[in-house]
């Protein structure tokens, strides 16, 4: 699962200097209807609200100059929620939590948040989130789901092998001072953060379990894309999450959020021992039908993108910037 802790709590949540545009984005697609990005299943308004304040309470401290928390008075007559949150900067009325706390915090921060509950069968279910950045997967195709159905019906490859087990105990054992961390990566055809219609196809008839355009609604669409290969280094994207996890303390729901990063690979391919590391990272995949390879997409670009890594790979080697050892790799360590 790759997780580390995360050491100094105010490392939790980052901005950067992509905030304004992001936000944006994700405010466009929470505007439109069609795409439900942000819902919480009935029942569960107080986890969602937990997370609105813990989200709200982090940003003001951490980031005082650019967020501030108004609270209302506690009324016992009033059966709305208490603690509303009054944001001009972002068109945030005042008691806009009440209505929906996961749109509200959509409109706050970068990263996509999926708010897991346990049932009374001792499995994590998606009860709460708001998700516009995912890239391959939409707030309807999971919500609602244990984690277990979020994999198995996301089609990720090796789940009940290797994954299932860690990850169950994992979020049973997780404390509420514990934050961790881990990182994954893929590669896109586009540069687009919340869909690549070149990686993916048409968002409206996609399939999350087979990939592809589900078959009953290709005929109703007004128009279908076809996933396209790239035909060149230039057109292929390096997009990585940094997915956080911890343990709300009044709900004892888990918190998880999502912050995703797009870099052109051409210009990742800059950086000294990244090409050699990054081909070996995809040539690891294991290939065919359901393998990670697949999953992945990696028929759309490693016919260009190896080519073009292992290039740059051996001009790092004769510049000097990298240095293999005797067996032609590299003795150098990283982070992860």
């Amino acid at each position: 699962m790759g997780i580390r802790n995360i050491v100094e709590s105010a490392k939790w949540l980052q901005l950067d200097n992509e905030y304004e545009n992001t936000i944006k984005l994700r405010a466009a697609r929470m505007a439109d209807p069609s795409l439900m990005s942000s819902h919480t299943r009935p029942g569960y308004h107080a986890h969602a609200l937990e997370t609105l304040v813990e989200i709200a309470s982090f940003l003001s401290q951490r980031f005082p100059k650019l967020f501030v928390v108004d609270r209302t008075p506690y009324n016992a007559a009033d059966s709305k929620t208490h603690g509303d949150i009054d944001s001009p900067g972002l068109s945030l009325h005042p008691g806009a939590v009440t209505d929906s706390p996961c749109t509200v915090r959509a409109d706050l921060l970068q990263d996509d948040l999926a708010v897991m509950v346990e049932d009374e069968n001792g499995e994590y279910r998606f009860q709460a989130g708001s998700i516009c950045t995912a890239g391959f997967w939409r707030l309807k195709d999971k919500i609602g789901l244990t984690l277990d159905d979020i994999h198995f019906k996301g089609a990720v490859p090796n789940y009940a092998d290797k994954y299932q087990k860690s990850m169950n105990r994992f979020f049973s054992n997780l404390r509420e001072d514990k934050l961790v961390e881990r990182n994954n990566y893929f590669f896109q055809v586009d540069e687009h953060l919340s869909w690549s219609e070149k990686t993916n196809g048409t968002e409206a008839i996609f399939d999350h379990f087979t990939k592809g355009p589900q078959a009953d609604l290709v005929d109703k669409a007004r128009e279908v894309v076809h996933p396209t290969a790239a035909t060149s280094a230039s057109d292929v994207w390096f997009r990585t999450e940094r997915q956080t996890l911890r343990r709300l303390p009044k709900t004892r729901a888990i918190l998880f959020t999502v912050r995703t990063y797009l870099i052109p690979v051409t210009q990742l391919a800059d950086e000294p021992g990244v090409p050699g590391r990054m081909a070996s990272g995809i040539r690891s995949w294991p290939q065919g039908d359901r393998s990670v390879t697949w999953y992945k997409g990696g028929e759309l670009f490693n016919p260009v993108l190896l080519p073009f890594l292992d290039k740059k790979h051996e001009e790092q080697v004769v510049a000097g910037v990298v240095k293999l050892n005797d067996k032609g790799t590299t003795d150098e360590k990283y982070p992860y």
